[in-house]
């Protein structure tokens, strides 16, 4: 977990967690379950590979307020499975989609686990961004991040189905017990989100992945 990144935590401490293939909620029932809007900005990352896929995110974004703030969210997916982001939520939107222009620029870290840990895979996933509809279309592109190898963690023995924690505050994040260390998480990436005039999402990789050792020093 990113504790000590300089940057302000300022998302909410529940699951903002829905399965986009169904109509039911994807949650795991120790947390609070934070409702997905029709009409908000979305963000979904899909694990396409065979193991679970671990994706922090730290992102500078904009208040509806104005005020700059950092979004952070610590998420872990099962394999073949996915889960949603509300995005205009998170940044005081509400059940409004995000304006034209908005721009969102995320670091994140990502790793690999399974139950018994050990040996290697790649990692295969996907963002994808959207509004103003429950669930994405056809015409909303998703960008596919895939890198091998890395190693195999051991999953933590809570974590049953696919999850986000979340936090909004400083004193919020520092309630969040780490439940995976630095090395876990080898592989490092940047991306930008940007909102379209017709509510669609663009999502581009500024940085391509890469093993974060060298740049360890920073967090």
């Amino acid at each position: 977990m990113r504790k000590n990144l300089g940057l302000l935590a300022v998302l909410a401490v529940v699951l903002v967690v829905v399965a986009i293939s169904g109509c039911s909620d994807n949650t795991n029932t120790n947390t609070n379950t934070n409702t997905i809007n029709e009409k908000s900005t979305k963000l979904a990352i899909y694990n396409n590979g065979t193991t679970w896929a671990h994706v922090e995110l730290v992102a500078n974004a904009t208040n509806k307020n104005g005020s700059n703030m950092t979004l952070w969210a610590d998420t872990f997916i099962q394999p073949n499975g996915n889960l949603t982001l509300d995005l205009s939520n998170a940044l005081g939107y509400g059940d409004e989609p995000l304006p034209a222009g908005t721009t969102i620029r995320v670091q994140s870290w990502k790793g690999l686990f399974n139950t018994t840990g050990g040996g290697e895979g790649t990692l295969n996933i996907a963002f994808q961004g959207w509004s103003n509809t429950m669930y994405p279309t056809s015409n909303d592109p998703q960008t596919p991040v895939t890198f091998n190898p890395l190693t195999i963690n051991t999953l933590p023995t809570n974590i049953t189905d696919s999850i986000a924690y979340i936090a909004t505050t400083p004193e919020e994040l520092a309630n969040i017990h780490s439940i995976d260390t630095s090395d876990q998480e080898p592989l490092y990436e940047e991306e930008l989100i940007v909102v379209n005039a017709d509510g669609s999402v663009t999502i581009t990789i500024s940085r391509v992945p890469e093993l974060c050792q060298a740049i360890s020093s920073i967090v």
